[in-house]
C-alpha cells in the first residue's frame, strides 16, 4: 500500500492567501458602481418624464390650434352662406319698399350685433383656453423646478454619501486587516 503523506500548509501562509481584501474592495467598487447606476436612471426617468410633459403640452396647444382654425373656417362658410341667402332674399324683395339707404343701415346694424353676439359667445371658450394655456405652463415650470430641486439636493449630498461610502470601505479594509492579523497571532501561539 502506498502511505500518503500528511502535508500541512503552516497556517500563516494559509492565512497570507486568502484574498479578503479583494474580496472588501470589489464589493465596494460594485457598490459605488451600483449607486452610480441608480442615479443615472433616476435622472434618466426624470428627463423622460420632464419631456413627455413638453410634449403632452405641446400636443395639447397644436390640438387647440386647430379648434380654433375649424371655428374660423365654420365661421367664414357661415358668413358666405349668409351673404348669398341675403343677396336672394334682396334680389327677390322690391328695393323701392325699403329705401336703399335704411336697407344699408339695417344691414350695417345686423352685421354690428352679429359680431357682437359672436364675441359674446366666444368669450368663455376663450377664457377657458387662456385659462388652460396658464395651467399647462404653470404645471411645466413646477415639473422642471421639482425636478431641478431634487437634483440640486441629491447633488448637494453626493459628496456627503461619497465619503461616507470611502469611510466605510476604509473601516471595512482596517477591519480585515485587523482580523487577519489577530488570526496570524492566534494562530502563532499555537
Amino acid at each position: 500500500m502506498v502511505q500518503k503523506k500528511n502535508e500541512t500548509v503552516p497556517a500563516e501562509e494559509l492565512v497570507e492567501s486568502i484574498p479578503v481584501g479583494s474580496f472588501v474592495t470589489t464589493f465596494w467598487d460594485q457598490f459605488e458602481q451600483s449607486s452610480e447606476r441608480a442615479r443615472q436612471l433616476r435622472e434618466n426617468q426624470e428627463d423622460a418624464y420632464f419631456n413627455a410633459v413638453r410634449e403632452v403640452i405641446k400636443f395639447n396647444k397644436q390640438y387647440r390650434k386647430s379648434l380654433a382654425s375649424l371655428y374660423e373656417q365654420a365661421r367664414t362658410t357661415n358668413k358666405e352662406v349668409v351673404s348669398g341667402v341675403v343677396q336672394q332674399i334682396n334680389a327677390v324683395v322690391d328695393k323701392d319698399v325699403v329705401a336703399s339707404e335704411d336697407h344699408e343701415e339695417l344691414k350695417n346694424q345686423f352685421d354690428e350685433v352679429s359680431g357682437q353676439l359672436e364675441k359674446l359667445a366666444l368669450t368663455p371658450v376663450r377664457s377657458f383656453f387662456h385659462i388652460i394655456d396658464q395651467l399647462e405652463d404653470s404645471f411645466e415650470k413646477n415639473a422642471e423646478s421639482g425636478i431641478a430641486y431634487n437634483r440640486e439636493s441629491r447633488n448637494a449630498w453626493l459628496e456627503v454619501r461619497k465619503e461616507y461610502a470611502k469611510k466605510a470601505r476604509n473601516t471595512h479594509l482596517d477591519f480585515v486587516e485587523r482580523s487577519k492579523n489577530s488570526f496570524k497571532e492566534l494562530v502563532k501561539t499555537r
